[in-house]
């Protein structure tokens, strides 16, 4: 009876020591968490030069934002691969003008812009660099396949003046 106790104690150490071992490489490791292709599903908490947009407003460029994913077009896709390379695909809203009354917006898929560059993320802070070697630092949250970038400049994507955070759906490891 005394040796099945001391087993059955002895795999319960070694279950313990392999469970948080493995959730301490997770924490100490998020360029692993981050490697993979992550795609834009929504923008929230979306502001205009500091002031908090009315709902009407922050639904309508949400509803745009959905048409074109609606389509099937990825307005944004990062790939980021474990050498710390990437590659966004963008979609290009070069005929969108949100002062001005649209009919009917038309999305045109082939409107893609592909640019590659580095990466490096540390402390929830994830910094790209481009290939002119330009950078920009974004302040990020990683909630299981979901990663938030938060006060984003809305210029990245639509010719508005603001920011919003992006939210990122991870579709797989690329």
């Amino acid at each position: 009876m005394k040796t099945i106790k001391i087993a059955v104690l002895f795999l319960f150490l070694i279950t313990m020591s392999c469970s948080n071992s493995s959730s301490d490489d997770e924490v100490q490791n998020e360029d692993t968490i981050i490697e993979g292709v992550w795609v834009l599903r929504d923008i929230t908490d979306i502001n205009l030069e500091g002031n908090v947009v009315p709902a009407e407003v922050s639904q309508e460029i949400r509803a745009f934002v959905e048409l074109i994913l609606n389509e099937s077009c990825e307005l944004m896709a990062f790939e980021f691969k474990p050498d710390q390379s990437f590659t966004l695909e963008q979609y290009d809203v070069n005929d969108y003008n949100p002062s001005e009354d649209e009919v009917d917006y038309v999305v045109n898929c082939e409107n893609i812009d592909i640019f590659a560059g580095t990466w490096d993320l540390q402390d929830g802070q994830l910094v790209i660099s481009g290939e002119d070697d330009e950078f920009n630092s974004f302040s990020i949250r990683l909630e299981s396949s979901v990663m938030i970038w938060e006060d984003v400049p809305l210029g990245a994507i639509l010719p508005i003046d603001g920011q919003g955070d992006f939210v990122f759906e991870k579709l797989g490891n690329g």
